[in-house]
């Protein structure tokens, strides 16, 4: 019996979500052939790891790279593809330095021209798997392809098939999570049902292009604001001096329809800038104006951070280090991702104001965390405590409630303040001299009559 043809894709970036996709499909059997610009990315596919710390990944890597996965610099020319995908990220323009709130397409137009010019030509589907705004699969990319192979429009098969994984999870729900998937005629459905029913059992076909951008919009966004309304309320507790935490967690106990989210920080590569890119085709409405509104509500708690920082300590000086720990965008699942984390933010802004750091993650790759410049990166959380005037706890990686102690602090000769911002310190053990926060009781405005 003949062997049945497997499929083969070419998937341009291998970033995050190019690499996670490219190594499951590569287990699935699928040929893949992966793009990548980044040297220090290829040299560590060279040498069957990933640049990213991601559970179970690098097994899949390898077992299959040379073999389903190969990492090339351009696509090979005698490879019949059925598929190109696109995973470059959808960053936020730059303008004079700083993000504003409008989603830059150069790095996909650049990625279309330059892994695609020589070797498409318009019979193959092309597949965006980054998020972008509503209408860029139709109305940038579609347009783009049309003019890269010299055919109309209508001949194009493109289809929007959006990314939804979580970092630390995402080999399992790769298999797993019902995959998105459309297309703009027939034959892009039928080529984005057979490619990713491959991987997973569950396939949903979304209405249109249109629609399947908005359900990774929406999906990012609706957590954004969830979490939003949590960090509001725990801020409006403290306002009749009340801890901001403890009440959302007695409002949500044994009672089902209260599901308020613990306040934190919201940030990471998604949800730092996924709402912008929602509204960006939004005509003013009050719809925009609440996306709006609770994407920068949390953004405001970096700078709470900060301002507590200074009540605490003081101003700058050179005997007021400030050690961060939890650099890492989220601690569970536990990832090495810097990207977006308001751990960075937070450091950016305390540098700008004069402050020294040391700089701690359990996960992340010391030599990413120097390449921020902003402190000294220390191997242990006892060793960026030594030298330190206080602690920012900034992530809930469950190794903080493995440390049971601080013996470096017990001589210190003025108080330890430390801000456990995820709550995730709950099993230290701290001398009288060390005091706590939350950001339950980060500003207690006034006290109550038991107060």
């Amino acid at each position: 019996m003949e062997k049945e043809k497997s499929m083969r894709i070419g998937i341009i970036g291998l970033g995050y979500v190019g690499l996670t996709l490219a190594v499951v499909a590569a287990a699935a059997g699928i040929d893949v052939y992966g793009i990548e610009t980044n040297q220090y990315i290829k040299d560590c596919l060279k040498e069957d790891r990933a640049h990213f710390y991601e559970p179970g990944l690098d097994n899949l890597i390898k077992r299959n790279n040379g073999k389903t996965l190969h990492v090339v610099d351009r696509f090979p020319s005698d490879v019949a593809y059925d598929a190109f995908i696109i995973t470059v990220g959808t960053p936020l323009k730059m303008v004079d330095g700083k993000k504003c709130e409008e989603p830059d397409f150069a790095y996909i137009k650049s990625a279309l021209e330059g892994a695609l010019k020589d070797i498409y030509d318009g019979s193959q589907l092309v597949v965006l798997r980054s998020t972008v705004s509503v209408g860029t699969t139709r109305d940038i990319v579609r347009p783009f392809l049309a003019k890269l192979c010299g055919k109309p429009e209508k001949d194009i098969l493109v289809a929007m098939c959006p990314e939804r994984t979580l970092e630390g999870k995402a080999v399992n729900e790769l298999t797993n999570l019902p995959q998105i998937i459309s297309g703009n005629n027939e034959e892009s459905i039928r080529i984005a049902q057979e490619l990713f029913r491959m991987i997973t059992p569950c396939v949903i076909e979304a209405g249109s292009l249109e629609e399947a951008e908005l359900i990774k919009l929406y999906c990012n966004t609706y957590r954004d604001m969830t979490f939003a309304i949590g960090n509001a309320f725990c801020m409006a507790a403290q306002e009749f001096g009340v801890d901001g935490s403890a009440v959302i967690a007695h409002a949500n106990y044994g009672y089902e329809r209260s599901n308020i989210a613990k306040p934190g920080f919201v940030a990471g590569p998604c949800l730092e800038k996924d709402a912008y890119i929602l509204i960006n085709n939004m005509p003013e409405c009050d719809s925009r104006n609440l996306i709006v509104s609770a994407r920068k509500f949390n953004e405001s708690m970096d700078d709470l951070v900060v301002k507590w920082v200074r009540e605490k300590i003081g101003e700058p000086s050179d005997d007021k280090i400030v050690a961060l720990s939890g650099m890492a965008f989220k601690g569970q699942p536990e990832t090495s991702d810097l990207r977006g984390s308001s751990s960075v933010y937070i450091a950016e802004k305390l540098k700008a104001v004069g402050y020294k750091m040391n700089l701690h993650d359990f996960v992340a790759r010391p030599h990413e965390m120097q390449a921020l410049g902003l402190g000294k990166v220390c191997g242990s959380l006892q060793e960026a405590c030594a030298d330190a005037r206080l602690l920012l706890v900034l992530n809930n990686h469950k190794k903080y409630a493995e440390v049971m102690a601080f013996p470096e602090l017990s001589c210190k000769t003025h108080p330890f303040e430390i801000l456990d911002a995820w709550g995730a310190c709950t099993e230290l053990q701290y001398c009288d001299d060390i005091r706590i926060s939350t950001l339950g009781n980060l500003f207690i405005r006034r006290k109550t009559e038991n107060g």
